[in-house]
This record gives structure tokens, C-alpha cells and sequence, in this order.
């Protein structure tokens, strides 16, 4: 079973650059491994730059990107909160977290 997530980073223009995670979403999951492991705005962007994972790592080569398996790159980018919450209810994901002022936050959905 998988609890899925979307991993989003405000801009500076108030929108947000987002990606897709299938697994381990919950807050013990990708919650702890993005506190832990993801606290520089350069990783963030980097991570997000990968696109949309089946499994978040501790380091980008530890995730299990989509595009290594040959699938599109896939980065929802200059969203507006609504539209944020739209796509997240639309992959019905359960959290949503946001990287915001060099800090995770998290909504369960």
C-alpha cells in the first residue's frame, strides 16, 4: 500500500514548484527524510528538479526517480496554493509538504 505525498518549495513570487511521491508519505516517512536530509534551499531544488519519484532517499541517488525508468520528467511548477491543493487532491495524496524559509511544514490532506 502506498501513502502518497507531494513535496513543494515556495518562490519567491509566492508560487510553488512541486513533485509527486508514491511512497512512505506519511510523516515518519518522507517527513523525517526531508527534515533530516533536505534542509538547504539548493537541495530542494534539486530534488524537485528530478521530477516525480516512486520512493524519496536520503540522497538524490538514493530516490527512485521516474525518469530513470525511461518515463517523462514530470515537475508541476508556478503553482498558486489553490492549485497546489488541487493537484495534491488530485493524486490523492494524504501530505503535502512545503519547503518554506529554509523549513518543512506539512499538511495532512
Amino acid at each position: 500500500m502506498s501513502t502518497r505525498s507531494l513535496i513543494a518549495k515556495l518562490n519567491q513570487d509566492e508560487t510553488f514548484d512541486a513533485v509527486y511521491c508514491h511512497f512512505d508519505g506519511y510523516r515518519d516517512g518522507v517527513g523525517a527524510t526531508l527534515s533530516d536530509n533536505y534542509i538547504a534551499e539548493e537541495s530542494v531544488k534539486n530534488l524537485i528538479s528530478m521530477g516525480d519519484m516512486s520512493t524519496l532517499g536520503k540522497t538524490l541517488d538514493e530516490c527512485d526517480f521516474y525518469t530513470n525508468r525511461g518515463e517523462p520528467l514530470k515537475v508541476r511548477r508556478n503553482l498558486t496554493f489553490e492549485q497546489l491543493m488541487k493537484k495534491a487532491n488530485d493524486m490523492r495524496a494524504e501530505y503535502l509538504y512545503i519547503f518554506e524559509n529554509n523549513r518543512w511544514t506539512n499538511i495532512e490532506i
